[in-house]
């Protein structure tokens, strides 16, 4: 029996709460147990879970991210949104959709409009679906005014897939899943959403994807259902599917099978549909199987190919890569012998290495030569981007030379070019299915000609670098590290979603601050593809009288050394700021006198951002630059948090003292002491783990002050 969404009835109740100088409407949400989101086979039924999140929309520009669902006694969810009390003259009207991670709102709500994303990689329990892969809007309510109680009523737009195999190997368990369906059909993606009407307008609006690949929590046992979400579609009789399954002892099995005569597959809206494979007569891929891609994963091995060339290993020091005719399939498939031909990409600072599964080398670049060099440890101009191109290219770009990745059919060889050749032909990846060991090659001698590699400094030597996030909070949030040549200038954790760098931390000393004049515009971070970037290059917001480009690492604190001065410019390093009587007064004077201390010593700082603390649903207003279309989310609050440490004559820290600043964006008349705090109550506002590296007894010790007077006072 299909398992059907019953609509669900939500209760809004309203508190009216001081929120600053705003006031503010908490409203208390209430859903009924028969609609989401954990999967109960015994019962064939669905209810929702403790820490569901869902998103609702208040007269299309406003939104509140509620708090983690509780779950009473009889099954049904209770959360919390929180909106700026408001009064209008046209009423207001409220839609909700769920999970809130799948809401897009970078250039994605338009009026009733609302973009919303159905994952492609999902991953399931043994018992249930991926909950982020649960996809569920409410109908509209309208009301004359911010009401005090709301009944809304949610329905799934996905439908729901219980997939069982039979035929695998005794004793086998699934490590992945990857269903191919027909071009035709879009099984996952973003997709534009109808809330006044309660519908999909258009399925992959964005990013839609015919694949969806299922990577169980834990290993399944062969015979275990498997459990996914899909948009709704029908296969009629004839019509073929793909289907490739990965144990954990690396085995591939792969088959297309083909809908009965007489019947069809339908995955419709709100139903489970059960069906079976038989994989008895799938084929055990012998050997290393590659499959085309359109993005990457970091610490996989990837293929590059153009034109049916599949690109060599090099063996000296520097070469293009030479390449060699390779087959692939009509589902995108290579099959080889060996591996060896493979290069593993892994993410970093900035981007990506590129490393020889051959001996392990990397591949980076030097000088004017378009050439690529190869190097036992990353060096200078290893840092590479990748962006997946609209045809399932790619452009593999090397952040320092500014030269991206071609096959040159006039020399029937791979280089790096600055610009496109008569001839060149972008590369496709194709990765690899399954893991490969990575060889040790020695390449014998000094890696680029005898100049000492760059390496970046270890992350245990920045004492201000915060502790790497694991909550999924901002599941795309990039730590970027930005290099002064072989020195590390600052590190920023700027979320791709938002536009928004949430963090910056940099050391901070005399020589670093001076007199250089300030550049007359700002650029694009080269670290960051320009699609994630807000155009703020020449001008800035487009209520630039309210809100300006606010600095996260200053001006000031680079103003003694140009290249890193200019790269305080990088549009990245801006968010919008009340400039009035805030970022020209309060914050501009606290930056001034942090700036004094680190005249006198060496200092540690990260200065970031917030839209709500937690536990907090604020709502966010936008922007937008002047030349740019992306909305820009306006931060609620702005912190800062400074260390100081006391060093033995080797070097070990011994003691250290810090100290937080908290402010709303807003506009200020007193003085920054007064809004001194500790970073033991910065750290429980943001989520974030402030100067992780100190050992754990001086950290606990330094992190309870929240005086600026003790902060500065002499050891």
């Amino acid at each position: 029996m299909p398992l059907v969404l019953a609509m669900c009835v939500a209760c809004m109740g309203q508190d009216i709460v001081p929120g600053g100088d705003v006031e503010s409407v908490r409203m208390s949400v209430v859903a009924e147990h028969d609609t989401r989101t954990s999967l109960d086979v015994a019962s064939n039924s669905i209810g929702w879970s403790a820490g569901d999140r869902i998103v609702v929309i208040e007269s299309d520009d406003r939104y509140a991210v509620s708090d983690a669902a509780i779950i009473d006694d009889d099954g049904r969810a209770h959360f919390e949104v929180l909106f700026s009390k408001m009064s209008s003259d046209d009423g207001f009207y409220y839609d909700a959709v769920y999970p809130a991670s799948s809401v897009t709102f970078d250039e994605g709500v338009y009026g009733e409009l609302v973009k919303v994303m159905l994952p492609a990689v999902q991953s399931p329990t043994a018992t249930s679906f991926d909950a982020a892969a649960d996809i569920l809007v409410s109908q509209r309510v309208s009301t004359e005014r911010q009401p005090e109680s709301l009944k809304m009523r949610f329905k799934r737009l996905v439908a729901m897939g219980e997939l069982t195999l039979q035929g695998m190997p005794e004793g086998a368990e699934i490590s992945s899943v990857v269903l191919r369906m027909p071009s035709r059909v879009v099984v996952a993606g973003c997709n534009l959403v109808n809330c006044l009407e309660g519908e999909v307008v258009e399925y992959g609006y964005e990013d839609g994807s015919s694949a969806l690949t299922i990577t169980p929590v834990a290993p399944l046992a062969a015979t275990a259902p498997i459990y996914f979400t899909c948009n709704p579609f029908i296969l009629d009789a004839g019509e073929v599917f793909d289907i490739e399954v990965t144990t954990t002892d690396g085995a591939t099995y792969s088959r297309s099978v083909t809908v009965p005569a007489g019947r069809n597959l339908t995955f419709a809206e709100g139903d489970l549909a059960h069906f079976t494979v038989d994989m008895t007569t799938a084929t055990n891929v012998d050997g290393y199987m590659f499959r085309r891609v359109s993005e990457v994963t970091s610490g996989k091995a990837y293929l590059i190919v153009a034109a049916g060339m599949m690109a060599l290993p090099i063996y000296e020091e520097y070469d293009y890569m030479q390449v060699e005719a390779v087959a692939e399939s009509e589902d995108g498939v290579i099959i080889l012998d060996s591996a060896n031909s493979a290069f593993v990409i892994d993410a970093v600072s900035g981007g990506y290495t590129i490393r020889q599964v051959a001996d392990g080398r990397y591949l980076y670049q030097k000088g004017n030569y378009t050439s690529f060099n190869l190097s036992s440890t990353p060096s200078s101009g290893h840092v590479w981007s990748i962006t997946a191109r609209y045809d399932d290219t790619f452009k593999i770009l090397n952040v320092d030379a500014n030269k991206f990745v071609q096959y040159n059919n006039k020399y029937t060889s791979f280089g790096s070019y600055s610009s496109m050749q008569a001839q060149g032909v972008y590369p496709m990846l194709y990765e690899l299915v399954g893991d490969v060991e990575i060889g040790g090659g020695d390449d014998g001698g000094d890696d680029d000609g005898g100049d000492t590699p760059v390496v970046p400094p270890t992350e245990e030597s920045w004492l201000e670098l915060p502790a790497t996030r694991s909550d999924g909070a901002f599941p795309r949030a990039l730590t970027v590290t930005v290099m002064d040549g072989a020195e590390r200038n600052y590190t920023h954790y700027y979320d791709i979603d938002t536009y928004t760098t949430l963090w910056v931390a940099y050391p901070l000393e005399s020589r670093h601050m001076g007199s250089i004049s300030r550049p007359s515009s700002w650029d694009w971070n080269p670290y960051i593809s320009t699609e994630y970037q807000v155009d703020l290059r020449s001008r800035s917001y487009t209520n630039s009288d309210t809100y300006v480009r606010g600095h996260l690492i200053p001006n000031a604190s680079r103003n003694g050394i140009r290249s890193m001065q200019l790269q305080t410019f990088y549009v990245t390093n801006s968010v919008p700021q009340i400039h009035t009587n805030f970022n020209s007064g309060i914050w501009q004077n606290l930056e001034a006198a942090v700036q004094g201390v680190g005249e006198r010593e060496k200092i540690y700082v990260v200065t970031g951002v917030a839209f709500n603390k937690v536990g907090e649903s604020r709502s966010i207003d936008y922007t937008t630059a002047k030349d740019d279309t992306k909305r820009v989310p306006i931060p609620n609050y702005f912190y800062k948090v400074v260390l100081r440490v006391k060093c033995n004559s080797s070097g070990s820290v011994t003691d250290a003292r810090s100290v937080g600043f908290w402010f709303e964006n807003k506009r200020y008349t007193d003085t920054y002491t007064n809004y001194a705090v500790s970073v033991d109550n910065i750290e429980s506002w943001t989520g974030f783990d402030f100067f992780a590296n100190l050992p754990d007894g001086v950290e606990t010790t330094a992190e309870k002050n929240s005086s600026w007077s003790t902060f500065t006072a002499s050891y």
